[in-house]
């Protein structure tokens, strides 16, 4: 025979562990859809975030120079009367 001592067999599992299936991921959620129309300050040219749950008699205003741009439903009307600039974006 040989130096070696003899190889030891390779055990096997009688009753293998049972599989994990993992639940299906939940769909993603969708964001918010983002307004098409974005407005600019007149007299600074900063954005004016608006998120539209506003009150439609809140005063609203630039973040930037602090100017007051007009009310909330004069911002939702069709034809504002507002010191900010319509910004059109594709959507």
């Amino acid at each position: 025979m040989s130096d070696q001592p003899p190889r030891r067999p390779i055990l096997k599992l009688k009753n293998p562990p049972p599989l994990r299936v993992e639940p299906p991921a939940p769909a993603p959620v969708k964001a918010a859809a983002v307004p098409s129309v974005r407005w600019k300050c007149k007299p600074c040219g900063a954005n004016v975030p608006l998120t539209g749950d506003e009150a439609p008699t809140d005063s609203i205003r630039c973040p930037a120079c602090n100017a007051r741009l007009g009310t909330a439903e004069d911002f939702a009307s069709n034809s504002p009367r507002v010191r900010a600039r319509r910004i059109e974006t594709g959507a």
